[in-house]
């Protein structure tokens, strides 16, 4: 491997440990919103419980909305559904982070290790 070779790749190492510790801190900021009275009020009860309960039954009951009212309606299903997805993906990316974290420090050693062909 090349001199600058070598360095991109670990510039490219570094760049993604940097970007899974900040998984990891999306993850923990996440888990301690959910546990916070004012996101639980607001997010929780309010919009994932609520809101979508409130849609659920004007769709169930669709004879007195017209089509536009019915698209919004979608729509705003389709905002909760994203939410929760993003919600999830955090989740799921800060749990498996640490172990990407560890497998990226050890290609990092590996490759230090092994150096910089000679040109």
């Amino acid at each position: 491997m090349t001199k600058v070779n070598y360095d991109e790749e670990l510039k490219k190492i570094d760049d993604r440990i940097i970007q899974l510790e900040n998984e990891v801190k999306m993850g923990k900021a996440l888990d301690e919103l959910h546990e916070d009275p004012r996101f639980i009020l607001i997010m929780q009860e309010g919009y994932f419980d609520a809101e979508e309960k409130r849609i659920a039954e004007l769709l169930f009951n669709p004879t007195a909305l017209k089509r536009e009212q019915l698209e919004n309606l979608m729509d705003k299903t389709t905002a909760i559904r994203n939410t929760k997805q993003y919600y999830n993906t955090i989740q799921i990316n800060a749990n498996m982070a640490p172990d990407q974290i560890k497998d990226e420090e050890t290609y990092r050693k590996e490759l230090v290790d092994r150096g910089v062909d000679d040109e």
